[in-house]
């Protein structure tokens, strides 16, 4: 009995080693049949713990408009499968895996279809329909690219099937993925992102949208310690209680380089003599007070003097 096992393993062994040689690494991918009723999806993948996300996807075309219909619980395994439910006779289905690598990359294998059945003669017809166009919003850009893909048989009264698109979303950047939803999901972010914000929304092709967030410009505002006026053109230092702290300031010119520095003022309120800035234009500072950086700011020197 003990032998008979060992046999009837070392044979199951063998066949799933037969069965690793017969198929290629990611991306390639196999497809067959178990019965009628199912295809078996199959797949070999070199990547391990790097694999960090991985799907099967199908579609009713061969390019465009696949839907995620497994999501891999353990995409580091290095050889799965998934079993899919065969269409009806006469119906297209083609497949194909996305998978996500360590460090933001993403990729699609080649899509791939099984007819071991005999097809319909009957012509299939797939009909498009898109929201009706509405006026162009500044910030979401190619909205004309995501379309609802429903595909429908002749002779049959009922919508057989629909193809539930899912947008890639990425934020900033194509390498940052930063969610994946079905197309209606995706409507109501849409509408929430050009209604509630400032964001925009860049449409790369019928999958892949970009979330650019807006950033605004920073409004410079003068400071209420080191300014100049119109009137006197001359910078002014305006630094409460400088008896009880300690106060330095740091000035730069326009490029960052250090021009001079003055440490404790003795008076609460001072006056500097233009000489100090060799030209007119912009000169930042650095204010301490007690070895503690209070702002960072600039101030403009008009000309002439």
């Amino acid at each position: 009995m003990k032998r008979l096992l060992t046999v009837s393993f070392l044979m199951g062994l063998l066949f799933l080693s037969n069965a690793s040689k017969a198929q290629d690494t990611l991306p390639k991918f196999n497809i067959r049949d178990i019965n009628d009723k199912k295809l078996l999806i199959t797949w070999i993948s070199t990547f391990g713990d790097s694999c960090i996300q991985l799907a099967v996807q199908r579609s009713f075309d061969s390019t465009h408009f696949f839907s995620t219909t497994y999501s891999a619980q353990s995409p580091e395994l290095p050889q799965n499968g998934y079993v899919d439910v065969r269409m009806p006779k006469g119906v297209k289905v083609f497949y194909r895996i996305f998978y996500v690598l360590a460090g933001g990359s993403y990729y699609f294998t080649k899509s791939k279809g099984l007819y071991s059945y005999k097809e319909s003669t009957q012509e299939e017809q797939q009909i498009t329909i898109t929201e009706p166009i509405k006026k162009n919003n500044p910030r979401e850009i190619g909205k004309q690219d995501i379309l609802d893909i429903y595909s429908f048989k002749k002779g049959i009264d009922a919508l057989k099937e629909e193809t539930k698109t899912y947008i890639n979303i990425f934020k900033r950047t194509k390498d940052t993925l930063f969610a994946q939803l079905k197309y209606k999901d995706y409507k109501h972010l849409r509408d929430s992102v050009l209604l509630k914000t400032k964001d925009t929304l860049y449409t790369i092709d019928q999958g892949n949208v970009i979330i650019k967030p807006f950033v605004p410009k920073p409004i410079w505002r003068a400071s209420n310690y080191i300014f100049t006026t119109e009137q006197t053109n001359r910078v002014t230092l305006h630094l409460p209680q400088s008896k009880l702290h300690k106060y330095r300031i740091v000035f730069f010119d326009n490029y960052g380089e250090q021009l001079f520095e003055i440490k404790q003022p003795k008076d609460d309120n001072l006056i500097l003599d233009n000489s100090n800035f060799t030209r007119g234009g912009w000169y930042s500072f650095d204010l301490y007070q007690d070895e503690k950086l209070k702002e960072h700011n600039k101030f403009q020197i008009l000309i002439p003097f």
